[in-house]
């Protein structure tokens, strides 16, 4: 395996600081990834790791907190093919590093995951576990040895023991992972758990001790669920747990170790949080429901021993404190920015030192560092540095009915000028923007890319159309049982801005990314009077195609079923409902961009709706964009991307009042 990391030579700043704007923000200074995609503090709290922007390219940087006159750099790059998962310190002297690598099997872009263990000087990285158990790079995804793709699963840090983690993988098999106790000095392994064929992932409790295995069965998709007692070394099969099934969702333990919590709606749209006692066989009390939004998820002590909290998405990210002494640590950070989004990214295990970021709709992330044994804030650094005091789009809660009197929620990104009174909302160009997913869902935080349009003088409307994540079963259901309802939720949004006098109805424009570009697709060819032009980055074009390259992965033939076959009421709804069967209908301006190197929505999707749109008389932008993976992940690929958007939407929407 070729070499991934390699020494830096040059340094970067700290702090970042705000830079003089023009009156109309150039590009990259919104399509530039964040300056900070991640960040870690040393258990002691002494070192900060950080994955940060470094002139376009992502490096991995340690910091001496503890020390601010030590200069020494510790930096290194990494491949630009290679992208960070996650970074986390294993102790106070070893950082684990969490990536994946795009590979090429069959004619399949795959991702293939690993660890690397680096030094807190960062002098060099290594690979924890190499894709097979004779360490070569094999060829082959299958029940046999050699080619392993997942190298990267941690389903336990082990706090207590800064050595070892629990990690989770195949030995002979990839697809029996077991339980592998691993040491990250030596990279030698001890087995705790067998794996087997029906088992995919594996839950500890809070002692860290493994305690529940889920899956599928290969045959018929069935999920499977294994649960063991806490004073046992027998594994039983759910039906051993009165009230408990295969499909249950599980969310871990609390520090009583016959205690699992599990969801459960209990007669509510929504999903909450319960207690079920495995000694006792029985669900014993509720944890936290809410009555409109589906539970996120647990909160967890600095040190892991306790759930001390749960989370859920509103507007934005809320959470729910259980411990009292755990929500007076946070609440220093909380009163500081009081109206602001909290992200928290790492905490000591005294819970005493913090990072996290903090933004509002309308004001980039800007990462912190908080020591509550001295009360003092540090500013890390700015996720759009470029975009200094250069004031950003207001973002207004907003709700309107659909054609059946179903109510939508949703947000209006306005431009600054509306917020500064020098232009009324009434008759500007519009950008309809429906979210990806399509099981996902838009929140009032800020959305760099709906506040690039409204630099630009467009008013941006997001909604939450039936299918949307988070907002109770019913809503999302309505979605997943009729993809046509969802395409419909979001042309009724459009009406609706038009009827209210927001939009000029001779400027509107449908931008979308994955299913947001399918969405943008079908709804031009389907509404060719709706929409002056349409955008679709990374989209789905054939359904059908879309089907069987979901059908080529493991379980891919019952997630195909599930999250799309179920949408449509049969072949000849799914060809309705496919952009390159009714390509040669579109005749609004179109901008279709795609990554080749696309894992989610193949780059196929892309050549084949370019190849049938040669008899379509629309005006159409084609961008390939080399090596782009489905998020378009590095700086270098977003800048192409916005670059065309800012000629398309000018071309076709024109001139806008509200634009500086």
């Amino acid at each position: 395996m070729s070499r991934l990391f390699a020494s830096l030579a040059l340094g970067t700043s700290l702090l970042f600081a705000g830079v003089a704007q023009a009156k109309l923000a150039p590009v990259d200074h919104y399509s530039r990834m964040p300056a900070f995609y991640d960040a870690s503090l040393s258990p002691d709290g002494k070192f900060m790791a950080t994955i940060q922007d470094s002139k376009g390219q992502y490096i991995l940087r340690v910091y001496n907190l503890a020390d601010p006159s030590d200069k020494k750099l510790r930096a290194t790059k990494y491949g630009k093919d290679l992208r960070v998962n996650y970074i986390r310190w294993a102790n106070n002297d070893t950082i684990l590093v969490n990536v994946s690598i795009p590979q090429k099997f069959r004619n399949q872009i795959i991702q293939t995951g690993f660890i690397y263990v680096v030094d807190k000087d960062v002098k060099d990285a290594e690979v924890l576990l190499k894709p097979d158990a004779r360490g070569g790079t094999g060829s082959n995804i299958s029940h046999s040895t050699g080619f392993r793709q997942f190298n990267n699963v941690i389903i336990d840090h082990l706090p207590h023991d800064p050595n070892h983690v629990l990690m989770s993988y195949g030995v002979e098999d990839q697809f029996k992972p077991g339980v592998h106790k691993m040491n990250i000095n030596t990279r030698r392994a001890e087995l705790v758990k067998k794996g087997n064929i029906t088992t995919q992932g594996w839950i500890t409790d809070r002692q860290h001790r493994l305690r529940v295995g889920y899956g599928r069965r290969d045959r018929n998709g069935e999920e499977t669920l294994v649960i063991r007692d806490s004073n046992s070394d027998i594994w039983k099969n759910v039906s051993e747990f009165p009230g408990l099934t295969a499909d249950t969702s599980v969310w871990g333990f609390t520090e009583n170790p016959n205690e699992l919590i599990i969801g459960d709606h209990k007669d509510k749209d929504t999903q909450g949080l319960y207690i079920y006692d495995l000694a006792q066989k029985r669900e014993t009390r509720k944890l936290f429901h809410h009555d409109k939004y589906d539970v996120r998820s647990i909160l967890l002590s600095a040190d892991g021993k306790k759930v001390v909290g749960a989370s859920f998405l509103a507007d934005s990210s809320e959470k729910v404190y259980f411990d009292a002494a755990y929500k007076a640590a946070h609440a220093p950070i909380e009163a500081k920015f009081a109206g602001f989004q909290i992200s928290y990214y790492d905490r000591t295990p005294d819970n005493k030192k913090f990072l996290f970021k903090a933004s509002a709709p309308n004001l980039p992330p800007m990462m912190y560092f908080y020591d509550a044994t001295t009360a003092e804030f540090k500013p890390i650094g700015e996720d759009y540095p470029e975009i200094g005091t250069t004031p950003q789009g207001d973002v207004t809660k907003v709700s309107y009915k659909t054609r059946d009197g179903y109510m939508i929620g949703g947000y209006l990104t306005t431009p600054p000028a509306i917020g500064e009174g020098k232009v009324a909302l009434k008759n500007l160009p519009f950008i309809i923007m429906p979210h990806g997913g399509p099981y996902s869902r838009d929140t009032m935080t800020y959305d760099f890319l709906a506040q690039f349009m409204s630099s630009r003088g467009y008013a941006v409307l997001q909604m939450n159309f039936r299918g949307s994540d988070g907002l109770g079963y019913q809503h999302q259901q309505a979605g997943r049982k009729n993809w046509e309802v969802m395409q419909e939720d979001v042309e009724d949004g459009t009406r609706w801005l038009i009827e209210k006098g927001y939009a000029d109805p001779n400027r509107v424009c449908i931008v979308g990314w994955s299913y947001g570009g399918y969405a943008a697709l079908i709804g031009s060819i389907k509404n060719p009077k709706l929409y002056t032009c349409a955008v679709s980055i990374a989209g789905v074009t054939d359904l059908n195609d879309m089907v069987s390259d979901l059908k080529k992965n493991r379980f891919g033939k019952f997630t195909a079923r599930d999250f799309m076959l179920k949408g449509f009421e049969g072949g000849d709804n799914i060809k309705a409902n496919s952009p390159v069967k009714r390509a040669e209908e579109l005749v609004t301006p179109l901008l279709l961009v795609h990554g080749t190197n696309d894992i989610q929505v193949q780059f196929d999707q892309y050549k084949r709706m370019k190849g049938a749109l040669k008899k379509s008389k629309a005006k159409k932008n084609f961008v390939e964009i080399k090596g782009g993976d489905h998020s378009l992940a590095t700086s270098e690929h977003r800048k192409m991307l916005f670059e065309a958007m800012d000629k398309h939407l000018k071309a076709h929407l024109g001139d806008s009042a509200a634009a500086p």
